[in-house]
């Protein structure tokens, strides 16, 4: 499929010019149109997708009355309930692990943590700007910190095509996010909530 691709971009120039030249000019504008197609059937058919699985959840009853995740139709749902205000300073530890090819367990690819807060206020573009960016369209998550005490959720999201790391193979996939204030896994970190959301990467 590669190959086929290189060829037609190749031969899309060559015809290209044969135009300019004004050699064979039906049989290139033929040609072209042809190439066009094969390239576009190509693209679209290998548009990733992901799949939401499964999700489940705990969470520090200071901070939140109520914390639940949940897939419905392959769309991620949320619904929470915040007891106390949310306020800078709060952190999350994302980890990304694959599954391993015929196996039952998990490797991380790889971990790090995001201030939430300077994040989502500060950040112009990016993956995670255009994750936040899309789910304000799903539900009535605030722009910026603090955020208030009350009812916050997000109902029928799906992870568009252009929203996964373009480095990751299709493949199942889980992520554990860990909320917190302080410093991770330290005598300072005071643990707000953990989620965790299994789904599949399709191309």
């Amino acid at each position: 499929m590669i190959q086929l691709r290189i060829f037609c971009w190749s031969a899309l120039f060559a015809i290209k010019l044969l135009l300019i030249l004004n050699v064979y000019p039906s049989q290139a504008v033929s040609f072209v149109i042809n190439c066009k197609t094969i390239l576009k059937n190509l693209i679209l058919s290998q548009e990733r997708y992901v799949e939401f699985k499964n999700a489940s959840s705990t969470f520090n009853p200071k901070y939140f009355k109520n914390f639940t995740i949940y897939v419905i139709n392959q769309t991620l749902n949320l619904d929470m309930d915040v007891k106390l205000p949310i306020q800078r300073g709060f952190k999350v530890h994302v980890d990304y692990q694959l599954r391993v090819a015929n196996a039952k367990n998990f490797q991380t690819l790889f971990s790090h943590n995001i201030d939430l807060c300077a994040t989502v206020s500060n950040v112009k573009e990016g993956l995670l700007k255009s994750w936040f960016k899309s789910m304000t369209k799903h539900g009535n998550f605030m722009h910026n910190c603090p955020v208030e005490v009350g009812h916050y959720y997000l109902h029928n999201w799906k992870m568009g095509t252009t929203m996964t790391h373009q480095f990751l193979y299709p493949g199942e996939y889980r992520g554990r996010a860990d909320f917190f204030y302080g410093k991770y896994k330290t005598k300072t970190e005071e643990r707000t909530l953990s989620f965790i959301l299994e789904a599949v990467l399709h191309s």
